[in-house]
C-alpha cells in the first residue's frame, strides 16, 4: 500500500485557497505537491497583470491559460499544471492519475467548469488529516482523500 495521499477540496475565493495553501507550505505538508486549478475569467489574476495567479510565494508554478476539455480556458499551478499543459487536456482525466476514481473526477471537473478553485495536495498519509483541516479551516468544501 502506498504512503502517499492525495487531498482534494474546492474553493469559492482565491484567498482562502491561498491561504491554505500558504500555511501547508510553511508546515512543510506537500514539499511542493500542491495543485490549483481554476477557470480563467478577468478575475482570476485578483488585480496582478501579467500574471495568470496571485503570488503563491514560489510555492506553485504556474501555467494558463490552457484550454481544457468541457471546461474551457484554465489557469493552473503545480505538478498538474504540467499534466494539462503537456497534453492531459482533460481535467477529470488527469486526476484518476492521482488515484481519484472517474465519478468523483467528473465531479471535481464540474466544479471548476461552475468557476470554483479546486486544490490538489499530495502529501504524506501522516500528514493527510492535518492537510485535511487546514483545508477546511480555510473554507475547502467537498474534501476528499485518496491514496495512490
Amino acid at each position: 500500500m502506498s504512503n502517499r495521499s492525495v487531498i482534494l477540496a474546492t474553493f469559492k475565493s482565491m484567498d482562502e485557497a491561498r491561504r491554505a495553501i500558504k500555511e501547508i507550505g510553511e508546515k512543510g505538508l506537500a514539499n511542493n505537491q500542491i495543485s490549483l486549478v481554476v477557470k480563467h475569467n478577468e478575475n482570476t489574476n485578483s488585480g496582478n497583470p501579467g500574471a495568470p495567479l496571485p503570488d503563491f510565494n514560489g510555492i506553485l508554478v504556474q501555467a494558463g491559460p490552457l484550454p481544457v476539455e468541457e471546461i474551457g480556458s484554465v489557469v493552473a499551478g503545480g505538478p498538474l499544471s504540467g499534466a494539462l499543459k503537456q497534453g492531459d487536456k482533460n481535467l477529470a482525466v488527469s486526476l484518476n492519475y492521482y488515484g481519484v476514481d472517474g465519478n468523483h473526477a467528473a465531479y471535481y471537473r464540474s466544479q471548476v467548469s461552475a468557476g470554483l478553485i479546486l486544490l490538489v495536495i499530495e502529501t504524506n498519509n501522516d500528514h493527510a488529516k492535518q492537510t485535511a483541516n487546514i483545508l477546511d479551516g480555510y473554507g475547502g468544501k467537498d474534501i476528499s482523500q485518496w491514496r495512490h
